[in-house]
């Protein structure tokens, strides 16, 4: 922060500067309306007082998916030149509550970071100890690639010459901002992209050794809508939503965490929350001398499908032969998922599993 007030104070017009916009407010309120109904509170005054919110929480599985929900209302931070940006108000880095944030820590690695060096050392040159408004901010400095004075803190060099050495022209600073963001994005990408790679190298592994067509694991609930579930998985990171009619595969099964053939029958959503009816389907007798009644209930069973009104439960009158569970899901409720891997391209797909695993 020390160098990002150097550097602008000294070339308001050319200054490498790094900002973070505030979360959009709409998204926001809904995610906090959201928790709210659930008992939890996020106070949105600052990003620290979010932060405070969130380490207020004490169970570590909700804690973690309070922040992922908190996760989407955020932007991005990006690099900008003070050049482009009129308002000194949108220098602000949000997350960090400073007026004015740069990169500068790793030239090594970043080209930003060398503009910013750059310009730290032209501003050296020009005023050394001081800046144009007599605010020491550092120690006494000559810069190797200007003569030198016999009084610290004297101009050793003019503001023209710095800038033609050092500083590129204003509008190139913007280009360069412009260019680092969409580096900074790329790598991003790349990054999500090979944690996909291992995590479906790492699911192939495992499903292998189950009877499963991937890995079950636990899921909490962090969104109910008309058409599905949004769900977050501790475990492996994965996040998405499960659709209301792709829960099932076109028999209307499910995974099975039990050996026993599971059907979603019925759902039912309302303010906040869905109801879901499961039935484990029988399998069709193969005793000769089964009555006809108890096949007959089999075959119905097997051919059942979701209502196609999607909005009430329907008593099937199976008079206890076959059993049935109902599953009523809100926020932070957990659930059992199945993470299928998917090999070309590498990815992931998340279906419902059945019966619930308290894992």
């Amino acid at each position: 922060m020390s160098v990002a007030a150097r550097i602008e104070a000294c070339f308001p017009d050319a200054a490498l500067l790094r900002r973070h916009s505030p979360p959009l407010e709409r998204r926001l309120d809904e995610v906090c309306r959201q928790l709210s109904h659930s008992g939890i509170d996020i106070d949105t005054q600052s990003a620290g007082a979010i932060s405070r919110s969130i380490q207020d929480i004490s169970d570590p599985a909700i804690r973690y998916t309070v922040e992922e929900m908190l996760i989407s209302p955020m932007q991005r931070a990006a690099y900008f030149s003070t050049h482009a940006v009129a308002d000194r108000n949108d220098y602000r880095h949000y997350a960090l509550n400073a007026p004015l944030y740069t990169h500068f820590t790793s030239p090594i690695r970043r080209y930003a970071d060398v503009v910013v060096h750059r310009t730290l050392e032209a501003s050296l040159a020009v005023y050394g100890n001081h800046v144009a408004a007599e605010h020491p901010l550092l120690p006494p400095y000559f810069s190797p690639y200007f003569p030198q004075t016999a009084a610290a803190g004297s101009l050793t060099t003019s503001v023209n010459d710095a800038r033609a050495v050092l500083i590129p022209k204003p509008e190139a600073i913007a280009g360069i901002a412009h260019q680092c963001n969409l580096r900074k994005d790329a790598a991003k990408k790349a990054q999500e992209a090979s944690s996909t790679l291992f995590l479906v190298n790492y699911l192939t592994a495992a499903a292998l050794r189950m009877d499963t067509p991937g890995v079950i694991t636990q899921a909490i609930v962090t969104k109910v809508k008309e058409n599905g579930i949004s769900f977050v998985t501790p475990m492996f990171g994965v996040d998405g939503i499960i659709y209301m009619d792709r829960m099932a595969d076109r028999k209307g099964q499910v995974v099975s965490t039990d050996g026993r053939k599971w059907k979603l029958n019925m759902w039912s959503v309302k303010p906040a929350s869905v109801t879901l009816v499961w039935k484990a389907v029988p399998q069709p007798s193969t005793n000769p001398k089964a009555s006809d009644s108890e096949n007959q209930l089999a075959n119905m069973l097997s051919a059942l499908v979701i209502d196609d009104t999607r909005h009430s439960v329907v008593d099937l009158g199976c008079n206890g032969t076959t059993e049935t569970i109902t599953q009523t899901l809100r926020i932070f409720d957990k659930i059992s998922v199945c993470i299928i891997p998917e090999t070309s391209p590498p990815s992931v797909t998340v279906k419902l599993a059945m019966p619930y695993i308290n894992n």
